[in-house]
């Protein structure tokens, strides 16, 4: 009868995508319309042969198998596109109706609901003395500084919540690496994934050696390379080799350009110790981070502020806040401090490793200079260093780096000893006919041109970044 004819296309359709598809990668319905088109058109052909029909027929057989090939994987295409649509429905539901999210939505609302509070300013209660009016003083900006950090911590709450609900198990990924890495003798536990809109992938994956082997990370890196269609590379400052004992491993993907760094310092006449500080480090989603700061004054006390300043801003930082949300809590710190404060300028430069992109924050700090083939751009800050108020003026500054530019960080000292007037002038003069070299030896020959005006009134660092294509 006709119809036996397709439902044993369609059977041997079926066979051909338990032998050879796989689970969730969507080939079923072109397996199974394969299977069913070939098997219809070689029945047909045969019945043709029997019957002893025209050519004409011949071609009508092969056509109506491809027209049951195309109907099987358009069928298909809907078959995913309204599932799709129902898991997009429920995935939207459980999202809103999530009782973990609910929470941390309400968490959210009540640190900032505090934060308003206490924005709230007091009522003056007649005339005050001179002691009271710089007691209520001092009461009004560590209420706004606590204000501060509690609004932070809102937001802080919001961003976890969203790095959880972004990284979620990928089991199609997890069975994909396994079978590959299981050639290399490695046994894979469990494979995370995060890549939200418009942020790099970067994945999680829990292994271990089945044998007394080791075997590089750069190895897995290749084969998570390939099964994704795109450069992954492990983090930096991850483990070189995996062994028997099991490790988690953060590859993210391939950066565009590298970035080499050299400083040079110079301490203040009559001191042992800088009170500056630099901070250089990388993190996971691309970013390198160079950081001065200039603890105000000299000696043992400005070095601790401004090693304290910077260890906290990486510590945030690596952690994953923002910039932003960084300075503004270790602003607030400073204030809040029972004893005088010691101020401290901080001067970062974030470049994103992607696109070159290079974002600046200055607070009291001097200005940076950027050196291109043909010139040299200044980067000047305001505002007043962290610690004097509880209100940070944050304006970032946005450039793009190409190729062989250098960045040069300097603080105060550097400045103070050219003539007035003639600071940036000189320094563009000077970087821009340093020649060529490492950074290193970029620092070293411009600290050296610069102590030439005069000894150091007060400390001096400079810190060169380049960044070059892989």
């Amino acid at each position: 009868m006709e119809w036996t004819k397709y439902v044993l296309s369609l059977m041997l359709g079926g066979c051909l995508w338990l032998l050879f598809g796989r689970k969730g990668s969507g080939s079923g319905k072109w397996f199974i319309g394969a299977g069913a088109g070939i098997g219809l058109s070689a029945m047909e052909l045969v019945v043709v042969y029997i019957w002893d029909s025209g050519a004409w027929m011949m071609l009508y057989a092969i056509l109506k198998g491809l027209a049951f090939f195309s109907g099987i994987v358009l069928l298909g295409y809907m078959w995913e596109w309204i599932g799709s649509a129902g898991r997009n429905k429920d995935a939207k539901e459980q999202e809103v109706l999530h009782p973990v999210r609910q929470w941390m939505d309400d968490y959210q609302e009540s640190f900032a609901q505090l934060s308003r509070s206490f924005c709230m300013a007091p009522q003056a209660a007649g005339e005050w003395s001179r002691g009271d009016r710089i007691m209520q003083t001092r009461l009004a900006e560590s209420r706004m500084a606590a204000a501060e950090q509690l609004q932070e911590m809102s937001q802080i709450l919001v961003g976890a919540m969203e790095r959880i609900y972004g990284t979620r198990e990928d089991e199609s990924l997890e069975q994909e690496v396994g079978d590959r890495l299981r050639l290399l003798g490695i046994q894979v536990t469990k494979v995370f994934f995060y890549g939200p809109q418009g942020k790099k992938r970067q994945v999680y994956i829990t292994m271990r050696t089945k044998r007394k082997i080791c075997v590089p990370v750069k190895k897995i890196a290749a084969v998570l390379s390939e099964l994704m269609n795109g450069e992954m590379m492990p983090a930096r400052d991850s483990r070189s080799f995996v062994g028997q004992e099991r490790v988690t491993v953060l590859f993210v993907e391939g950066t565009a350009y590298n970035v080499l760094y050299g400083v040079k310092k110079v301490v203040r006449q009559n001191e042992a110790v800088s009170g500056d500080n630099f901070s250089v480090f990388w993190l996971p989603d691309g970013r390198f981070y160079a950081g001065l700061s200039d603890g105000m004054g000299s000696g043992v006390q400005a070095c601790t502020q401004s090693e304290l300043v910077l260890d906290l801003l990486e510590q945030f930082l690596e952690a994953g806040f923002s910039k932003e949300t960084a300075l503004r809590m270790i602003n607030s710190s400073i204030v809040l401090q029972p004893d005088a404060p010691v101020f401290s300028t901080v001067d970062i430069a974030s470049v994103d490793l992607y696109t070159g992109i290079c974002e600046f924050l200055k607070i009291g700090a001097a200005a940076s200079f950027l050196r291109r083939e043909n010139g040299v751009e200044c980067i000047s800050g305001s505002g007043l260093p962290a610690g004097v108020s509880n209100e940070l003026c944050l304006e970032p500054y946005r450039v793009r780096m190409y190729d062989g530019n250098l960045l040069f960080l300097v603080t105060d000292g550097v400045i103070s000893v050219l003539p007035q007037g003639q600071e940036e002038a000189l320094l563009k003069e000077m970087i821009m006919g340093l020649g060529s070299g490492t950074p290193a030896e970029m620092a070293e020959r411009l600290m050296e041109q610069v102590q030439v005006y005069g000894e150091a009134a007060d400390d001096m660092t400079i810190l060169v970044v380049g960044i070059w294509k892989r």
